[in-house]
C-alpha cells in the first residue's frame, strides 16, 4: 500500500486540497520508475476515488495494469471533522504541523467518542471498511497496490498493533507521500511487514521529496 503523493498542502477544504502538487506528480513518477528499475510487478493496483490517489495510481505509469477503483480506500472525511470540532469546540484550523498533530489527536478521540460528526461516516463505519477490504486481499494469493491516505494506512497500522488512539496521531503524521507499506498474513495474523519506506526517494539529490504534508 503506498500513500498517495503531495497534494494541496495549503488547502482548507476538500476541494481545493483533493489534487497533486507538481512534487506529488514527480513523486508518483519516481516511485513507478523504481517499481521498473527493480523489476517489480502487480497483479492487481486499486486506488480510492479521490483525484489525489487516482492521480497517484496513473502516475505510475505502470503497463498493462488497469486501475481499478474501490472507494473503500478513501481517507478518512478529514475536513468535515475539522469544521465540526472548530463549531462545538473553537478548536481553529491548524497553521502549522505542531498544530495539525494536536488537532489529529483530537479529532480522533472526539470522533471515537461520538462528540463530533462526519456527514460522511461515522468512526466505526471508517474503520469497518478499511478493515474489509485488507482481511478481503490479504487472503488472496495476488500481489496487489493499494494507492490510499495517510488516515487510512495509520488506522490499518495501529489496529493491527493495538496504538492507543492517543498516540495514533504519531502515525498520522509519520507516512510520507508515497511510502510503502505492506500487510502480509503471518502465522494467522495481519502484520504490517513494512512501514513508510521511501526507496524511490533516499537518494540524495531527491531528499527534499520526502514530504509529510
Amino acid at each position: 500500500m503506498t500513500r498517495h503523493g503531495q497534494a494541496n498542502s495549503g488547502a482548507k477544504d476538500h476541494e481545493s486540497y483533493d489534487q497533486l502538487s507538481a512534487l506529488g506528480h514527480q513523486q508518483a513518477r519516481w516511485l513507478g520508475d523504481y517499481f521498473s528499475e527493480i523489476d517489480q510487478s502487480f497483479d492487481r493496483i486499486i486506488a480510492g476515488d479521490l483525484k489525489r490517489q487516482q492521480e497517484t495510481a496513473r502516475g505510475l505509469n505502470i503497463p498493462n495494469l488497469p486501475i481499478e477503483t474501490d472507494r473503500r480506500l478513501n481517507e478518512l472525511d478529514y475536513f468535515g471533522l475539522a469544521q465540526d470540532l472548530e463549531e462545538k469546540f473553537a478548536v481553529p484550523f491548524p497553521d502549522t504541523q505542531e498544530k495539525f498533530v494536536e488537532q489529529i489527536c483530537t479529532i480522533l478521540t472526539y470522533w471515537e467518542q461520538g462528540k463530533i460528526t462526519s456527514h460522511v461516516e461515522s468512526y466505526a463505519a471508517f474503520h469497518n471498511r478499511i478493515e474489509e477490504i485488507i482481511d478481503e486481499f490479504a487472503k488472496r494469493d495476488e500481489r496487489v497496490l493499494m494507492v490510499s491516505s495517510t488516515g487510512v494506512i495509520a488506522s490499518i497500522v495501529a489496529q493491527q498493533l493495538s496504538v492507543p488512539i492517543a498516540h495514533r496521531n504519531r502515525l498520522f503524521v509519520s507516512i510520507m507521500h508515497t511510502s510503502l507499506n505492506r500487510f502480509e498474513l503471518s502465522c494467522g495474523m495481519l502484520l504490517p511487514t513494512l512501514f513508510c519506506a521511501t526507496p524511490h526517494l533516499d537518494r540524495p539529490e531527491r531528499h527534499h521529496a520526502r514530504t509529510f504534508i
